[in-house]
Parts: structure tokens; C-alpha cells; sequence
């Protein structure tokens, strides 16, 4: 009842299996068509198969309502309530102004893109205006960051139209708001089969089940994710630490301009000891900044990305007499048969340290977003190829630099031997055992 009464300008239910998402969604939908005499809705899946075979087929067994070839359902009160899917969206963002809008399996949507050209048609007369999705969880994604992360109240619903049906003695609020729900909160409505499949699900695959049944958010789909999502967790202040002597190294991801940051990161083994975080800084200063991180942490080498400006701080950084190793993450791979360019060697690698618990990381959101977002693809030949980072940046909503910069780190780890190092003296005695952050602006 929270998600249909819901008086927020976004409303979003994310829930497990069998909880009535889907029934809570359409419902929704026809009460703001039949509130509003000539209301205008739509109703958006990812595929066309799913919205014909699905959406549609649901819409008419809880409406009684059947959906014509044109996928546009009009009712006898003038509204009318269109079926779409993402590849017809361009055509009606130009031509149409919405009363409403509602996406079903939202997580299936890489990026909050299409839910935010529908946002801008939410200009109908004479009606309130609300857009709305159902979903599963699916990790730190864009729905996450939303409706459970950054939930707000940015500005307040439309006051001036009148309250749907039944809900007149409540109260406008504001900007979005999340109803959740695990499987057993609807468990005396459903069979007693599909129950005790259930078990078995928590036994055989207890990722799927923490997801689809437990409706949590830490579990996502992992097929084509480099780093899966338990190993992330499973990785947060690890302690690793087995051998007397430590290998430490200083990366760096440099970035001049733009929404891109540099980061530097030192590194102790597969734990993160050290980061500064730069913006719109000279190669000059940050080679400058990457010597007095390697100096304070008596680090072995440091490892830069000689992409672009990098290759400037590589070449400073070799001028300066300091032990360097520039990394071209576009050259060919030293296993071309498995890897397409040296950028997926680097990534691999960093999946298995993972996979053998060789990694600590600090409970930091960024950091955890940026490497569970990477994915990869394998061609034809049989090698592994990251995704382009553009679409990686869309997705995520920024560039994973601090993702990146820490599998760069780890691929520097390979060049290393186990040569004592001098251990954290004075003010500095402290970070071997904390996480700190400096953002320089």
C-alpha cells in the first residue's frame, strides 16, 4: 500500500520474488488514468518480447483489459495508457506530454538515461504528475544510488490537482521514495511449492537467493561483472597479511581536465594504505605529489598510467632518478591468445587476486562501485576485452578512477620481489594501520 499511495513525485518498489510488484505497478497506473479524465501514461519495459509476453499479458489479467496491436489502451473517461519499449522511447520524448510514466524491471536499464527523458515529459495539464518503477535489487547500481543511497526531497509534488481516488486525506511529500520487500513478507499468498524451491535456491545459489528472495542490495549479476560482487565484500579490511617482507608501490591514474580525477594510491601488498585524490592539477605537480607519497611510504616503485598526459609524469618521474614503470593499458597483452589488449590482462589479474583473497580494501563506496562496475566481453577469437570506458562511465555516472588506478597497482605488484622495506616511522607510523583520503582541489 506504500508504493500505490505513495504521494512522491518518484516512487520506486524494489522487491523480491512473488511480493506483487508488477500488480502494484500496473494498479498504480490505472488509478492515475482513471482519476484523470484525459490523463496520458506510459508504460516502458527494456525488450519488446518481455513488454508483449509480460507486461502486456499482465496488464490485461488484472484489468480484464486487452491490449491492441498498436499497444495503445484507451479508456471510456479519454485517457489513454501507451506500451513501449526502449527502442521507441527517441520518437515519443519529442511528441508527447505525460501525466505519468512507469518502468517495470527498471534494474534491466544500464543507466537512469531513458528514466530521465521521461522525467522531462512529466508536463500534462490538469493532473498529477508522477513517475514510478518496480525492480529487483542489482548491486550499487543506478537505482540504488536513487531511491536507497540519495534519497530526498529536492523539490515538492504538484499541489494545486486534486488527489487520486481514496487518497485525499493524505499529505504531498517530495522527491522519491523506496518501498522494499523479501519474499516472506508475502509468503501466506504464495503456493507452498514455490516456497520450498526456495531452500533449495539458498543451498545451490545463495547469491540468486540473497538477491531475488532476501532482496538484497550487495548481491548483483555477475556474467559479465570482472570483479563479482562477494569478492568485493568479502575483501573489505581483509587481513592478508602472511609474509615478513612487503612489497609497497605508489600508482597513479593521472587525469589533467575535466570531470576526471587523478588518483595516487600507495599500496602495501593487496591493501590500500594511502590516497590522494587530485583535480585539474599540472603532470608537474602530480609527479611532484606521486615522489612525496612514494618518499613517506619508502615505496619500491611507482607504476603510472603513460596514457596521455601520464606519459609526461612517466618521463619526469625517470628524470627525477625515481624507480618508474609506465603502463600503455592499450598495447597487446603479453597473452594475446587470451587477452585482447594489456587493459584486460589487468583486469584478470586483479579478479584472481580477488578469487584468492589476496586483497584488503577499505570500506570506501567509490572505490567498491568503481570495481564492481567493470565488465567484459569475449570476442571471437576467444580473448577477453574490457567495455569501453565510456560505457562504463555512463552507467556509473562518472569515470572509475579510483577502480582504475587500483588495478594498476596490483598489476605492478607482478614486478616486484620480496625485498625488505623500512617500516612506517614517526607521524607516519599510523597509516599502516588506517585508510586516509586527502581530496586536494
Amino acid at each position: 500500500m506504500d508504493f500505490f499511495a505513495s504521494m512522491f513525485r518518484f516512487p520506486a518498489m524494489v522487491a523480491a520474488w512473488g511480493t506483487g510488484k508488477t500488480m502494484c505497478g500496473l494498479l498504480k497506473a490505472m488509478d492515475l488514468s482513471i482519476s484523470y479524465p484525459g490523463n496520458l501514461g506510459l508504460i516502458v519495459r527494456k525488450n519488446f518480447t518481455d513488454l508483449k509476453d509480460s507486461t502486456m499479458k499482465d496488464f490485461t489479467r488484472y484489468t480484464g483489459i486487452r491490449v491492441p496491436s498498436s499497444k495503445d489502451v484507451k479508456l471510456p473517461n479519454g485517457s489513454e495508457i501507451m506500451f513501449r519499449h526502449m527502442d521507441e522511447l527517441s520518437g515519443i520524448v519529442q511528441n508527447v506530454n505525460l501525466g505519468w510514466f512507469f518502468i517495470e524491471q527498471a534494474e534491466e536499464f544500464d543507466t537512469p538515461e531513458e528514466f530521465d527523458l521521461l522525467d522531462g515529459r512529466l508536463r500534462r495539464e490538469g493532473c498529477f504528475r508522477q513517475g514510478f518503477i518496480i525492480a529487483n535489487t542489482n548491486g550499487h547500481n543506478w537505482i540504488w544510488r536513487r531511491w536507497k543511497n540519495e534519497s530526498g526531497s529536492e523539490y515538492q509534488c504538484d499541489k494545486e490537482f486534486p488527489y487520486p481516488t481514496g487518497l485525499e486525506g493524505l499529505e504531498y511529500s517530495g522527491y522519491a521514495s523506496l518501498t522494499e520487500a523479501k519474499t516472506a513478507d508475502n509468503a501466506a499468498n504464495l503456493p507452498e511449492d514455490f516456497l520450498g524451491s526456495l531452500k533449495i535456491k539458498a543451498e545451490i545459489n545463495p547469491s540468486h537467493y540473497r538477491r531475488y528472495v532476501l532482496n538484497s542490495w550487495e548481491d548483483t549479476d555477475t556474467a559479465d561483472v570482472c570483479i563479482p560482487y562477494d569478492h568485493l565484500l568479502r575483501a573489505i579490511n581483509a587481513n592478508i597479511f602472511h609474509l615478513h617482507e612487503k612489497r609497497r608501490l605508489v600508482c597513479c591514474d593521472p587525469a589533467e581536465f575535466g570531470d576526471d580525477k587523478t588518483v595516487i594510491m600507495a599500496l602495501e601488498e593487496g591493501k590500500v594504505i594511502d590516497v590522494e585524490i587530485l583535480r585539474k592539477k599540472e603532470p608537474m605537480e602530480t609527479a611532484g605529489r606521486i615522489v612525496r607519497m612514494r618518499r613517506k611510504h619508502n615505496a619500491q616503485l611507482s607504476v603510472v598510467d603513460s596514457i596521455g598526459i601520464g606519459a609526461g609524469i612517466r618521463s619526469r618521474l625517470g628524470e627525477l632518478g625515481e624507480n618508474v614503470l609506465g603502463v600503455n593499458v592499450g598495447m597487446k597483452s603479453s597473452d594475446p591468445d587470451n587477452y585482447r589488449n594489456l587493459k584486460a590482462e589487468i583486469w584478470m589479474y586483479a579478479q584472481e587476486m580477488f578469487r584468492e583473497n589476496l586483497i584488503s580494501l577499505p570500506d570506501n563506496d567509490e572505490l567498491i562501485e568503481d570495481l564492481a562496475a567493470i565488465k567484459y566481453l569475449v570476442t571471437s577469437k576467444g580473448q577477453v576485452a574490457i567495455e569501453k570506458k565510456d560505457d562504463t562511465k555512463k552507467r556509473l555516472g562518472r569515470s572509475p578512477d579510483m577502480g582504475d588506478c587500483f588495478v594498476l597497482g596490483l598489476y605492478g605488484l607482478k614486478g616486484l620481489g620480496y625485498d625488505p622495506v623500512v617500516e612506517y616511522e614517526d607521524e607516519d607510523s599510523e597509516v599502516a594501520n588506517s585508510y586516509t583520503v586527502k581530496t586536494v582541489f
